[in-house]
């Protein structure tokens, strides 16, 4: 009976997150999300796509159900080149910036408020630079952007952070009877799953410009959905077209009172034309070939065009910088690629917002207390500016200006290493 409940009470706090001693391996031992079966089972749901399909899991989402409208934007993104190339463009645009986590100061704080806000910062920098899957776990949260929610699980040992695991969209569900809380599904709860609200500092949430009150109605994925089935339906009717107009028709004119036989075996003769273009007819027979109309292919093209630029537009804010070859020249494209840093400012805040609410809070909190300032995590920006007009502005700034720029700052934002004790340099004498 004792050992019965010592295992019921290991359950309980297995659930919770903590660590029980004899039950860690390699700091893995709370990890609630692991790989089984239907993580990798498929049920393709854009074979035979049509509105009404679609509609259907659009409906089981709003109830509760994703997993097949995740599973369908993967499809997607499989079969659609266009709209993989801008979501890779917009999810890349974000991950591919250096993070930095600032201390939360002010300029009128107290010296040892901001001593505790920079230690702060300082633990939190350590921290994610000692975990191994940190940055496959910011690479899941930007998957938000098209996907509308990702969720990742924190692992902890006692009070130090040892893991960030991606949660599969897969394992995501609403509670069926308050569909407002978030479910994971787990090997232990595989029907309903397990609540995120009922372990705090345990899950890290991140949603993307929500569409609605539903927990998964939101990102981009629902709109590209409905140029997806008019790409994919007219895509197929083209490939039909084509392959039907792409070889012309072959009439042949027989006699009167041609006996049944030579016309099945003449036909036989013409279905042989189309593959191997080579045929012996009687001299009676009158052979000819006639080519279909041109103008329907370019109704098919044109409607291709349409669902690539618009899906464009709708993940990137522009099209000119992937349709250049249409219209427009480099300098349009290059004011519009500025509407896309609007995008990606936004995204940077919202990942920022998560991540310091997730993760900084509760490692600052368990580390420190309640009463130290949480560091901000931050995407430096300075990576996407020309280094030339950069380097510019700084010259402006400091000769005309008479601003005070760290010497660091400017070596990390012009991508120049700082020379080393005893290593040669080039330098530009300066007069005063």
């Amino acid at each position: 009976m004792l050992q019965l409940g010592r295992r019921q009470l290991a359950g309980v706090f297995k659930r919770l997150g903590s660590l029980l001693s004899g039950n860690a391996e390699s700091g893995r031992g709370n990890t609630l999300v692991r790989g089984w079966w239907p993580d990798v089972q498929r049920s393709y749901p854009t074979v035979g796509i049509t509105p009404k399909r679609l509609l259907s899991y659009l409906q089981a989402a709003d109830a509760g159900r994703p997993q097949m409208q995740f599973e369908l934007f993967d499809e997607m993104l499989a079969k659609w080149p266009r709209l993989a190339a801008v979501e890779s463009t917009r999810r890349l645009a974000l991950t591919g910036l250096d993070w930095e986590v600032v201390p939360a100061t002010s300029p009128g704080a107290s010296p040892q408020l901001s001593e505790q806000a920079q230690q702060a910062a300082d633990y939190c920098r350590e921290t994610l630079l000692s975990l191994e899957r940190f940055r496959d776990a910011l690479s899941h949260l930007a998957q938000a952007i098209g996907y509308g929610i990702a969720v990742a699980e924190l692992v902890w040992e006692g009070s130090r952070l040892v893991d960030i695991v991606s949660v599969p969209h897969s394992r995501l569900c609403a509670d069926p009877h308050e569909p407002w809380r978030l479910r994971v599904l787990v090997e232990s709860e595989p029907d309903v799953g397990v609540a995120v609200d009922e372990q705090p500092h345990k899950w890290m949430v991140h949603r993307s410009r929500p569409a609605g009150p539903g927990l998964f109605s939101g990102g981009l994925l629902r709109t590209s959905a409905l140029l997806f089935v008019s790409q994919n339906l007219s895509l197929k009717d083209w490939l039909v077209y084509s392959q039907v107009a792409g070889m012309p028709i072959r009439v042949a004119q027989l006699e009167p009172g041609t006996p049944e036989g030579d016309k099945q075996e003449l036909l036989r003769m013409l279905e042989s034309l189309g593959t191997e273009a080579v045929a012996v007819l009687s001299k009676n027979v009158d052979l000819r070939f006639v080519e279909p109309a041109r103008g329907a292919s370019s109704l098919y093209e044109a409607l291709q065009d349409y669902c690539n630029t618009e899906v464009t537009i709708l993940w990137l804010g522009q099209h000119l910088t992937t349709d250049i070859r249409h219209s427009g020249s480099r300098a349009a494209a290059e004011i519009h690629d500025r509407v896309r840093e609007d995008l990606l400012v936004e995204d940077i805040a919202a990942e920022g917002q998560t991540v310091r609410r997730d993760v900084l809070g509760p490692l600052v909190r368990a580390k420190f207390g309640d009463g130290v300032p949480v560091p901000f995590f931050r995407r430096s920006l300075l990576q996407s500016v020309d280094t030339k007009v950069l380097a510019q502005t700084l010259a402006v700034a400091i000769r005309e200006l008479g601003l005070s720029v760290p010497r660091a700052w400017v070596h990390q934002a012009l991508g120049i290493p700082q020379p080393r004790d005893g290593e040669p340099i080039v330098s530009r004498e300066v007069a005063p």
